[in-house]
Parts: C-alpha cells; structure tokens; sequence
C-alpha cells in the first residue's frame, strides 16, 4: 500500500470517527443536515460523507431514513455502537479500592449495565479521589468515581460531573466511631486518612474547634488504632463498621451542623469524566440508568448476588 492510500484511509477513518461523534448527540427523529453541509462542517468530500454514513449504517450504528426533497432523518442509533467507532477501544473507570460490599455493588451495577449495552468496559482500583483525578487528567481512564463532596469540591475546569448516582449508591452513611474516656484535660486523639478527601473533610468538620491531636493513618490501620486504644475517635463508614466493633467501642451520627454542610454529597457518587467528552456524557446519560444500578448494588450487598466486576 502507497503512503498515499495509507493516508486516505486513515483520513477515511477519522471522518467516520467524526460523523460517529456527531450523531451519537443526535436523537431519533431528529433531522439529518445534508451530505453537502456535513461535508463542509468535516472538510471532506460528498462522496466521502455517503460513503462514511453507507458504512455506519451497515454496521447497524444508524439508521438513517431519506424523505426525498424533505432531506434524511435519523430513524434509529445504537449508542453503544457508535461509542466503539468514536473511541476504539475499552471504557475504563477508575474506582476506590473494592473495601466492602457497597463498593463491589457499584462496581457490579456499572460493569454489568455496560455490558448488556454491548460496550467493552473494565475498571482499575485506585485509593483515593485525588489520584483518580490524576489519572482521569493523565488519560488513564475515561471516568473517575468518586463521592459528589470529592467531586464538587477537586474538580477543575477540565473535569466536571457527567452522571451523579442516587444517595446510597457510594456509601450508606458515615459515624463518630469513639470509645468513652474518663475526664481528662489532654486532647482528644483522633484518627484521619489524608489520603480520602472525603475523610479528612468530615473529620475537620466534625471536630472544629475542639481540642484534638489528629493522628495520620491508613484506613488500613484506623480501626486497629481504635481497637488498641491509641486512638479515642475516627469517622468512617458504618458499611464496614464490624471491623470497628469492640470492647467499649460506641458509635453515634455525625453531627447534624455537618449533615446540613455536606447533605447528601458524601455518599452519593458521581461520575466525573474531562468536560470536552460530550459523546461520554451522552453514552453515560442513555446507557447507565441509575436506578437499576442501585438495584444491582443492593442486591450484592444483601448478599443475593456475586460480585462481578
């Protein structure tokens, strides 16, 4: 093959990628421009746009209906088809680390709602919102999950939430996990993840203007902190609060000043992907139907369903 017939295709596949682009924003129904102005807005020839929409329509990624002098509707698309053109290549997510059942659920619901659309998709575990930003903005992954507090709050003008969940679906709810101590004039220790957005937003909430000592940790570590008694108090999840439980161990809600601050934010989660994506937030938008991804997760957290992911 001559570097010119190289070139050609590959121009050929780029305007296909393009026409791709465009029509999975479109909607059934919705007019189709003429091959002349579509060959205009993509600097090709009008037999390359024909031949391009020939070709998506034999894949089954359009169905284009032509009325005569009334010009060429969209009849049907199949989004998922038409994303596979656009990106050529898995839809990868990049969510925590898999600490218990409620994040295997969410990780299950997206995995398995994608894969009946017939979109190739795999997620990477990554600890820590921040560092899942990072690779979102490094082009290691299409979509970073993380709570809406995360989201609202790291975001640059070079992300933005594409799809936010229903409350629950990040975590079921966050607790003052403390033991009792008697009357004492040192300062109360504290356990804090620097590593969680989240978990360091909370705690300095939750004990402003309080006397305390935060002692850095690992979620790894805060619960065997607290066990053994090097730690009076940490907040976490209560989906995973049997590895909290102990002699004298109590837990209680986070104050209600802090629940009117972060409502809902904190255990909802969002999607964020790079704020340019429109295909992504439409295959998001038509694909991923957030009720029936909470249905999923509920079902593997009540342990009526294996993870899969």
């Amino acid at each position: 093959m001559t570097k010119a017939e190289t070139n050609g295709r590959q121009s050929f596949r780029k305007l296909q990628m393009n026409l791709a682009e465009y029509l999975i924003q479109a909607r059934p129904g919705q007019q189709l421009p003429s091959i002349r102005q579509l060959a205009a807005d993509h600097h090709a020839s009008i037999g390359a746009v024909s031949t391009a929409l020939n070709d998506l329509e034999a894949t089954g990624a359009v169905r284009i209906q032509k009325r005569g002098h009334l010009g060429s509707q969209i009849a049907e698309l199949s989004v998922a088809r038409l994303w596979t053109i656009v990106e050529q290549k898995p839809l990868v997510f990049a969510l925590t680390l898999p600490m218990h059942s409620r994040f295997e659920g969410l990780a299950t619901g997206i995995k398995m709602t994608l894969d009946r659309a017939g979109i190739e998709a795999y997620l990477i575990f990554i600890r820590g919102s921040r560092t899942r930003l990072k690779a979102l903005r490094d082009d290691r992954c299409h979509i970073a999950i993380m709570s809406g507090l995360a989201a609202k709050e790291l975001t640059g003008q070079g992300e933005e939430p594409l799809l936010s969940l229903p409350p629950g679906s990040w975590l079921s709810s966050y607790s003052v996990f403390y033991r009792p101590r008697p009357d004492t004039d040192r300062p109360l220790r504290v356990a804090i993840d620097d590593e969680s957005y989240d978990h360091r937003r909370l705690t300095e909430l939750e004990f402003a203007g309080q006397p305390v000592e935060m002692r850095r940790a690992s979620y790894v570590q805060v619960a065997r902190l607290l066990r053994n008694q090097e730690v009076d108090a940490t907040i976490w999840t209560v989906d995973q609060g049997e590895e909290y439980a102990g002699p004298d161990i109590l837990n209680r809600p986070l104050s209600e000043h802090v629940r009117r601050q972060v409502g809902d934010a904190s255990i909802s989660a969002t999607l964020v992907g790079q704020a340019h994506n429109h295909a992504l937030r439409t295959l998001l938008q038509t694909v991923i139907d957030p009720q029936e991804v909470l249905r999923i997760q509920s079902d593997v957290v009540a342990g009526k369903m294996i993870p899969e992911y």
